[in-house]
């Protein structure tokens, strides 16, 4: 996994206590606080999956080339920004899921740099294999820079890169695999819950 010193020069971070990120992202029932305030969690899941979809979509058809974690962040605001007022924002603050710990959010600047860094080598090759996009989704699942829609915006982040590389990876439908590697941060476990072909076009 990767180390980083505890430093923060270019991301500005300000510290929320619960019941500020309560008020800021959840409805008084626990549902995401959303554009349309739906109050509804089955109905806000079904209509942020379709809004979501159409926008993968788009964006694999455009193929915009990834230089750096910032096309990160612009995919997160682009996917999730119609509907939440946070899409797009780093975290400012802890954030753990299943028992699992994320990166601390003032450490984000160095982590940041380390991703560039890996952006650039990827980049470099010619043929990426399936263990460099397994090791770079390991690292920006444990970053975990979003409040919400890391997953689907880190993978198609990854995608877009491979795409330029004239390659396509297949996820699996089934994450629980994946999960368990992520969770484990166990890049030949991920690796292998993945898939790598060659681009039709």
């Amino acid at each position: 996994m990767m180390k980083w010193l505890r430093k923060l020069n270019d991301y500005l971070v300000i510290v929320m206590n619960d019941k500020e990120l309560q008020a800021k992202f959840l409805y008084d029932n626990g549902t995401l606080r959303n554009k349309f305030a739906i109050k509804n969690a089955d109905e806000l899941s079904l209509i942020e999956y379709r809004g979501v979809a159409e926008r993968q979509v788009a964006l694999l058809q455009q193929r915009p080339k990834i230089k750096s974690f910032d096309d990160l962040i612009t995919i997160n605001k682009f996917l999730f920004g119609w509907l939440y007022e946070w899409a797009g924002e780093l975290r400012r603050y802890y954030i753990s899921k299943a028992g699992f710990d994320f990166l601390e959010y003032d450490r984000f600047d160095n982590a940041i740099k380390y991703i560039n860094n890996e952006i650039v080598r990827l980049n470099k090759k010619k043929q990426p294999t399936i263990e460099d996009y397994a090791a770079l989704l390991n690292d920006l699942n444990y970053i975990h820079p979003f409040r919400e829609g890391n997953g689907r915006s880190t993978k198609l982040f990854i995608q877009l890169i491979a795409l330029h590389h004239g390659q396509v990876i297949d996820y699996p439908a089934d994450n629980a695999k994946m999960i368990a590697g992520l969770n484990q941060s166990d890049v030949n476990t991920i690796a292998k819950t993945m898939a790598l072909q060659k681009s039709a076009s």
